[in-house]
């Protein structure tokens, strides 16, 4: 006589798999995502060095460009001049109206608030806005030197105006001072900024130098 499962069993046994699969998928999805942003961060950081090293062999140092804060004019100069050695999908310029590149309801806090400068960034025609053929979109604009210490900010939305949109987790900033191209965060960044609740400015620093993203569980 052969012997088989009975229905009873087979549903058990079914229930079980749903089970750990549902305990299962959502932290293989999330680490999945987490080796994609380092990977499209660091690949993306890669991209700017080259395109600034090229620039500034072609058009001489930044710091010679005539850069200011909240000047349109010298913000767009440094477009033109980058532009020539980037890998452009979409050119956003310096206002996004129609939201190719920012998302236009700004980018959430790890608290889950919405950080109230982001807001502006899509429209603010003192960022420079475009979305790469990698897939990233960054953009950039002149902080105060004399409080920030950089020339220029270098946002990176590692996965373009696509969801979570939150900084630290696909939005990083960089600082280009001091001839270099700085991840926010670290011993050199020009001013302090922590990868915490409160402060996720500067977590690109912990992303690239640990190439991993544990601070997304360690946080409080």
């Amino acid at each position: 006589m052969k012997k088989g499962f009975t229905l009873a069993e087979v549903l058990i046994t079914l229930g079980i798999i749903g089970i750990v699969a549902a305990m299962t998928i959502p932290t293989l999805l999330q680490k999945n995502y987490e080796r994609q942003t380092v990977v499209k961060l660091r690949q993306t950081q890669s991209i700017l060095t080259q395109a600034i090293r090229m620039t500034e062999e072609e058009y001489g140092d930044i710091e010679n460009w005539g850069i200011k804060t909240k000047d349109v004019n010298s913000i767009k100069k440094a477009a033109d001049n980058l532009k020539h050695f980037l890998k452009i999908a979409i050119d956003c310029g310096t206002n996004d109206v129609k939201g190719h590149c920012v998302p236009a309801n700004g980018y959430r806090t790890f608290a889950g608030g919405i950080d109230s400068v982001s807001k502006g960034y899509r429209t603010s025609p003192y960022y420079y806005k475009m979305s790469l053929l990698n897939g990233t979109s960054i953009w950039f604009v002149a902080p105060d030197p004399k409080t920030y210490g950089a020339i220029l900010w270098f946002y990176v939305d590692t996965n373009g105006k696509s969801l979570p949109n939150t900084i630290g987790k696909d939005l990083f900033l960089f600082s280009y001072y001091n001839k270099s191209l700085y991840p926010e965060g670290g011993p050199n960044s020009p001013y302090v900024r922590e990868c915490s609740m409160n402060i996720s400015w500067g977590c690109a620093y912990y992303v690239l130098h640990n190439n991993n993203m544990n601070y997304l569980r360690k946080i409080k």
